[in-house]
């Protein structure tokens, strides 16, 4: 082979190569999916609520990790940044257990169960009522004003960035969405009152740190 065509050659084959990583890369930046679009395809899918979405960009494509239930079923769904197509869904039951009951894997042992059997009347009074009395209720996401959505946006709003994970927690009996996002210079997590709206906290995490 003529040493001229040498250069040109090796040339092409390191553009092809740099053009290849670049693609890589850019296929596995931001989804074509805002984040709220995934939410409101998966509720409407498996018509259940969101409590937990995040952003993962580690792979060849974006894709969203969603946590959802409905009272009946937990789901847990991954989905394609770019398309929503479904790569992976998880199902399972939801098990509500009553207070004063046990799991089957909390059956006391059968050398146990005769000192239960020696307990007073009054002893079973009480955990008949113990049975009988409805569950103290924690805030859930069904009884909150402020939906996902909403919190997205005032985070949006507040910070200058794009939001990668959001989730419906509960901190000392308060309802809150705690969302993070990731700005042109470091990353966010923003804390809202999911009952008034309002910006409990904002974190920066300096990327410099």
């Amino acid at each position: 082979m003529n040493k001229k065509w040498i250069i040109p050659i090796a040339a092409i084959v390191l553009l092809a190569a740099v053009f290849g990583i670049y693609q890589m890369q850019a296929s596995a930046g931001e989804p074509e999916m805002t984040i709220d679009q995934a939410r409101q395809q998966a509720e409407k899918q498996y018509n259940a609520t969101v409590t937990e979405i995040e952003l993962d960009r580690s792979g060849s494509e974006p894709r969203y990790d969603i946590d959802l239930e409905n009272g009946e079923k937990y789901f847990d769904l991954t989905l394609n940044g770019n398309t929503g197509e479904v790569i992976s869904l998880k199902e399972s039951a939801v098990q509500p257990t009553m207070p004063g009951t046990k799991n089957k894997d909390q059956e006391p042992a059968e050398e146990e169960q005769p000192q239960q059997n020696d307990q007073t009347a009054a002893d079973k009074q009480q955990d008949e009522k113990q049975q009988t009395e409805p569950p103290k209720k924690s805030a859930s996401q069904a009884e909150v004003k402020i939906t996902m959505e909403e919190a997205v946006k005032i985070a949006s709003n507040e910070v200058d960035g794009t939001v990668t994970n959001a989730e419906f927690e509960e901190e000392d009996g308060l309802p809150v969405y705690e969302l993070e996002l990731e700005t042109a210079n470091d990353e966010a997590e923003v804390v809202i009152n999911a009952q008034s709206g309002e910006i409990v906290t904002i974190t920066y995490d300096s990327e410099d740190d």
